[in-house]
């Protein structure tokens, strides 16, 4: 007869064959066959039980991930999700079951982000398959499955619509690129800000925020402009340059300078007559009219201080004419300055030894 029997060999339960064979008259050679068999099959078991257990995948440590797990419920139950769903997720990668996955779901949950927990949920539900016991299969798969009817009509949907998709565009939501599929789908995601972002070769990118409640569904529409449809639109709406910014709101710099230029060739005009007086004086002092003529006295220069005289004198005239016309075109410019365009003149100043002046150069 034959009976078979399991023994524990790493994760597998393998069953071995027994065969129990008695010596009979017709000889002990054909027990000492059985036996060798049931050796040869005892050590047969054993090897495939041994390689079944090296299969697994390697990273798993059911036995640490079990640790981790009664550790996340501990603190967990404390109300110290902080510290707990941590080691629920550190579970998770050790050795992935549905009954650690539902508790993260829930972890989710709590933190407000619906559409993760509403993701952890289903999955929850593919590793439901591996769960050893049919009672206990059943029973996560209650679980889970409440869990996402819960979520359903809480998790918040967006739409984002892009209009005349250009070639080569990139949509990315919160960082993450979406496919051009996902374009137009209601995508659940989780209540709270997010940022899209579109872009495109040849077109200027656009950059929109929204923030979304629970149970809102919101449709965000994209619109990628060509480059120089932009740049047109920006220069439309340019501020004013330095030229326009003189003409309607301070004075323009040439007024200024003719201002300042005019200022200095009256005080020149001045400084000249100031000297041209001396001189004047100078010869009254030191000459007189007399019969027949002018008599000086000896020794004194009279032709230089006559020079003198005539010289400034010249100058003064010269330079304060100048002066006066510098600084009128400079009061015109700054009046002028508030409404239509006013022209644009220095005045430069000019010496000679026979007298000066200035020139006004500009565009009238």
């Amino acid at each position: 007869m034959a009976e078979t029997t399991t023994s524990p060999l790493g994760k597998c339960l393998v069953a071995v064959p027994i065969l129990r064979l008695a010596d009979t008259r017709r000889g002990a050679g054909r027990a000492r066959g059985a036996r060798a068999f049931a050796g040869l099959a005892s050590a047969v078991a054993v090897a495939l039980g041994g390689a079944a257990a090296h299969a697994q995948e390697p990273g798993r440590d059911p036995v640490a991930a079990e640790a981790l797990f009664k550790a996340g419920r501990a603190l967990v139950d404390k109300g110290d999700d902080a510290a707990g769903c941590p080691k629920f997720e550190a579970s998770l990668a050790l050795n992935p079951s549905a009954s650690t996955q539902i508790n993260i779901a829930r972890c989710r949950e709590r933190e407000g982000k619906l559409a993760t927990a509403w993701y952890d949920y289903h999955r929850a539900l593919v590793l439901n398959r591996e769960t050893a016991g049919e009672q206990r299969r059943r029973s996560l798969e209650e679980v889970a499955n409440k869990g996402i009817a819960a979520l359903e009509p809480r998790v918040p949907k967006l739409v984002i619509v892009v209009k005349g998709a250009p070639a080569g565009m990139e949509v990315l939501r919160d960082g993450t690129a979406l496919p051009a599929a996902a374009l137009g789908e209601p995508l659940p995601v989780d209540p709270g800000p997010h940022e899209i972002r579109a872009t495109a070769p040849g077109h200027e990118a656009e950059t929109r925020s929204i923030t979304l409640a629970e149970g809102e569904t919101t449709t965000v529409e994209l619109t990628l402009r060509p480059a120089a449809t932009a740049a047109a639109a920006a220069g439309a709406t340019k501020p004013p340059t330095k030229a326009n910014e003189a003409r309607g709101g301070g004075a323009p710099t040439w007024a200024w300078i003719s201002g300042a230029a005019g200022i200095a060739l009256a005080g020149a005009s001045v400084g000249f007559l100031i000297d041209d007086l001396s001189a004047i004086s100078a010869l009254r002092e030191s000459c007189r009219d007399v019969a027949g003529g002018t008599y000086c006295d000896p020794g004194y220069d009279f032709a230089s201080d006559n020079a003198r005289k005539n010289r400034d004198f010249g100058l003064f005239v010269g330079l304060g004419a100048a002066g006066l016309v510098a600084m009128g075109v400079a009061a015109y410019g700054i009046v002028r300055s508030g409404g239509e365009e006013a022209p644009a003149a220095v005045a430069l100043p000019w010496i000679a030894p026979s007298g000066a002046g200035a020139s006004i150069s500009g565009s009238f």
